[in-house]
């Protein structure tokens, strides 16, 4: 009978029936009455068990051995629904301060040393989440005395009871209890797992992550340090093929960077992850330049290593203009600058679709890329050809982009595959405005760049022709549309047949509008400003009255000249405009956007003039307070630097 007990409280402690099934339809009347005898006492036995249950919980949690005196030999079927054990509970439910109930109660029953819950999860793992140190060496010394399933073919491997403890991995998430005393942050634990076993490899959970990984990825350095210094070949794989040096690049943490880096060869120094981006790549896109440093110190290789998509750091750094990263490592490994991507592209593609102009400089007049600079992509176009389709050519002043190709010896003739230069790629381009691709197509044909040369091709027929008959020439170009100047009309046709005509005379009303209105508030501001002077004027009846109060301040004699500067070419500027608009003979195309340059020159220097002007009138008035004047003078500095970065 007490055996049957025994037996029932084992069944109710696991949450199980004896008779969960339904009864056996083919069984007589007196078996069907019988079985339900027996699910009855079971039902009821369970219920007794989860009284037993609760009652033991508490015991277990408040390290009451006396509770558990009288059912010793059933200790280890005392189970939550989760499958915790009663040292389960015990550890989790509270701040240990001694080994002293953990101790009785293996001694009561050694089988729950390597009892582990529903999840997989082990007494060491609790300790290690909760940070007990003192109950984990103890759990590490008993289980080299507790014997356990399997023990003697691990001897014949010579895999240790504490090997063997320590490898232990929960089901599913597959975590060690050093992922868990990692991911809790305890220092103590950490070390005690790491001393107790040195040539112990940890090997990735579920979800990738291996101890050190988790270190790296949550800023862990002391932790970093201990699994360093105490482990032979701890392991540094993380999710999507990374590693601890990865993440820790990615979190500009230099310090670990250079830790991870002196540790031994079972550290990754360049290992490339899922997409193929070694450590330096994230160096490079993030601009982490003595990280960049440091990676190229220990391992060069890494600069010739490309992505899955082909593109090298360098190639990366010259993408977003970081002009730092790009010179060092030009540099350290200048072989890496002869490297394409997958499309042929070199790293002066890279850098012009940066737009940065510093980088594309220093990727010009670098004497090592003289040969990259007209080599063409898979479709081939060169540098010049792709600055060409990217639009990278300023709005403001193209030809000024244009001519630094020029002085870099670029073949700007040049076709590519699809027999196009570069007219043919700028007249096509959708992204420019409407009549922005007709200056540059007249920058280019100052450089003997003109549209439609293999690709002419009659309106009436299909045999390539070209028709030039005074100021009047009709194209009509393969792939890109036609061009039709005729006098005073411009007309594109895109690719979707949808045609756009516009006038050289709203041309210049267009950018005309916008200069009068900026011409006239800077003649109306300057000549206003001219007799409200800094500082007023004398008061007082003498041969001095009325006149400016400063007038032997070097800063005021400043002001009037430039005022009076700003003034006069506005004024040039408004006469220039009103007599451009006021003729309606409209001449050759170059000769109008002359016209148009020369009034946002003369804008353009009146709003220098303006604001030297205003400069100078401060320092005028604050001639008392030198630091004041210096400062307002410094701001403009400040923010045109600011600009040319941005």
């Amino acid at each position: 009978m007490e055996a049957a007990t025994k037996d029932n409280d084992i069944e109710m402690a696991r949450g199980t029936s004896a008779a969960d099934s339904e009864p056996n339809k083919y069984c007589s009347n007196s078996e069907f009455e019988k079985e339900e005898t027996v699910m009855a006492s079971s039902s009821n036995d369970r219920g007794k068990g989860f009284e037993l249950i609760d009652s033991l919980y508490s015991a277990a949690a408040d390290g009451d051995i006396k509770k558990f005196e009288q059912c010793s030999e059933q200790l280890e079927q005392i189970l939550t629904p989760n499958g915790n054990t009663i040292l389960h509970i015990h550890i989790t439910a509270r701040n240990i301060k001694d080994t002293y109930f953990v101790r009785e109660m293996l001694g009561m029953c050694p089988d729950l040393l390597w009892k582990a819950n529903k999840k997989g999860e082990t007494l060491l793992h609790m300790a290690a989440r909760h940070g007990h140190a003192n109950v984990a060496k103890f759990l590490l010394l008993e289980c080299q005395k507790i014997p356990y399933k399997n023990q003697y073919d691990d001897q014949e491997h010579g895999i240790t009871p504490t090997r063997r403890m320590l490898r232990k991995t929960s089901q599913d998430a597959k975590d060690t209890a050093l992922h868990e005393a990692v991911r809790y942050h305890h220092l103590d634990v950490v070390r005690l797992f790491t001393e107790a076993d040195r040539e112990l490899t940890y090997e990735a959970n579920a979800v990738g992550e291996t101890p050190l990984y988790l270190t790296a990825e949550r800023g862990y350095t002391e932790l970093l340090e201990e699994i360093l210094s105490n482990c032979s070949s701890p392991g540094d794989n993380g999710p999507y093929d990374r590693t601890a040096l990865h993440v820790a690049v990615i979190r500009s943490d230099e310090e670990m960077v250079e830790r991870l880096l002196e540790a031994g060869d079972g550290i990754h120094k360049s290992k490339q992850d899922q997409h193929g981006w070694t450590p330096l790549h994230f160096a490079a896109h993030l601009g982490y330049i003595e990280i960049l440093k440091k990676l190229l110190s220990k391992d060069k290789s890494a600069a010739y290593k490309a992505c899955n998509e082909g593109k090298t750091a360098l190639h990366v750094a010259a993408g977003l203009g970081r002009v730092d990263i790009m010179d060092e490592l030009i540099s350290t490994c200048p072989g890496c600058f002869e490297l394409i991507d997958e499309r042929g592209r070199n790293v002066l593609h890279f850098a012009l679709e940066s737009r940065n102009k510093k980088a594309v400089k220093l990727a010009f007049e670098n004497p090592w890329l003289g040969n990259l600079i007209n080599e063409k992509d898979e479709n081939g176009n060169t540098p010049f050809l792709h600055a060409a389709s990217i639009g990278y050519y300023s709005l403001i002043d193209p030809g000024v982009d244009i001519r630094v190709f020029k002085r870099y010896r670029v073949d700007m003739q040049v076709f590519n595959h699809h027999n196009h230069n570069a007219a043919d790629i700028i007249s096509a381009n959708k992204s420019i405005s409407e009549w922005l691709p007709d200056l540059f197509l007249w920058v280019l044909e100052n450089y003997k760049v003109k549209r439609g040369l293999r690709m002419i091709v009659s309106e009436n027929d299909n045999i390539g022709k070209r028709k030039d008959e005074g100021n009047t020439v009709k194209s009509k170009s393969k792939g890109d549309g036609g061009v039709e100047d005729e006098g005073n009309r411009m007309s594109s046709k895109s690719n979707n047949g949808r045609g756009k005509n516009i006038s050289i005379a709203d041309l210049m009303k267009k950018t005309g509008k916008n200069d009068l209105v900026a011409a006239t508030l800077i003649a109306t501001v300057t000549f206003a400003a001219g007799f409200t002077v800094p500082g007023g004027f004398v008061a007082d009846k003498g041969p001095d009255q009325g006149a400016a109060i400063l007038t032997r301040s070097t800063a005021f004699r400043t002001f009037v000249i430039l005022n009076t500067m700003s003034m006069f070419l506005s004024c040039l500027a408004v006469f220039h405009l009103l007599a451009r608009s006021s003729d309606t003979h409209v001449r050759d195309t170059r000769v109008l956007f002359k016209q148009m340059r020369l009034s946002g020159l003369l804008i353009t220097y009146a709003t220098m003039a303006m604001i030297g002007a205003f400069l100078s009138g401060m320092c005028a008035v604050l001639h008392n307070d030198r630091d004041l004047a210096v400062s307002t003078c410094v701001v403009p500095v400040i923010i045109r630097e600011c600009r040319k970065d941005s």
